[in-house]
């Protein structure tokens, strides 16, 4: 088969761009962006619940000097009862603190009841706490792993994209400016094949064969034609 250096060139810029697309189609659909994102929607999932967590804690730790500021208020309170009714020789009096020291009593071993139970949950945010943190930094890990092997693949592929943009910018000038500006245009509106091969007088682009009546005018014509079928440039063996 003897082709013209703009034949030649042409077709090889048609595999350069399909080639071209496959590295595209790659850097678009790389799969780590998938597992990247994946695990970043798990990180944010996992912080926002350390937030909840952290939120609660200071709740209840607002809650627990609330009820140990009181408990304190008690034993004061407490004390001094005691304190009188050891100096006191009223006995009415004394009888009458001592019911007020027994509800004192109450009220502090209530609050006490009450603040035991909030630093259980305390301690239980606690262990959720580092749970969750734990299972936030592997997940981090994971992230930062798949954007390392990301980054590595992306930049693969950014260079394989650079060599052949390189070799198809240094094979345009071997072709027509009309006859490149169609391809081009071609390409744009047939899924990226602007140019194929007419052989035994079939389009190597969508496969169809020629009309007879039209085959000898194309083989007569030689050089770069248009298939009547799918309108893709067409390239005729000689």
């Amino acid at each position: 088969m003897a082709l013209t250096k703009e034949e030649k060139s042409l077709l090889e810029i048609q595999e350069i761009d399909i080639k071209l697309g496959q590295v595209n189609e790659g850097l678009k659909n790389a799969p780590h962006k998938q597992r990247i994102a994946a695990a970043r929607a798990k990180i944010a999932e996992g912080e926002k619940r350390l937030e909840l967590i952290d939120a609660a804690r200071a709740d209840l730790e607002e809650k627990i000097s609330v009820l140990q500021a009181e408990v304190d208020d008690y034993s004061e309170r407490m004390n001094a009862h005691q304190e009188t009714m050891q100096q006191s020789s009223d006995h009415r009096a004394v009888e009458n603190l001592s019911k007020e020291l027994e509800a004192l009593m109450k009220q502090k071993e209530k609050r006490e009841n009450g603040g035991m139970k909030l630093m259980e949950k305390r301690s239980e945010l606690g262990d959720a706490r580092a749970n969750t943190t734990e299972k936030l930094d592997q997940i981090k890990a994971v992230e930062a792993r798949e954007m390392e092997a990301y980054k590595e693949y992306f930049a693969k592929l950014k260079a394989v994209h650079t060599a052949l943009t390189a070799k198809k910018d240094s094979l345009v000038p071997n072709i027509k400016k009309e006859n490149f500006d169609r391809y081009e245009a071609t390409c744009a509106s047939k899924n990226g094949i602007g140019v194929a091969l007419y052989s035994d007088g079939k389009c190597g682009g969508c496969q169809v064969m020629v009309p007879a009546a039209q085959r000898a005018q194309i083989e007569t014509a030689g050089g770069i034609v248009t298939c009547p079928s799918c309108k893709r440039l067409l390239i005729v063996e000689k």
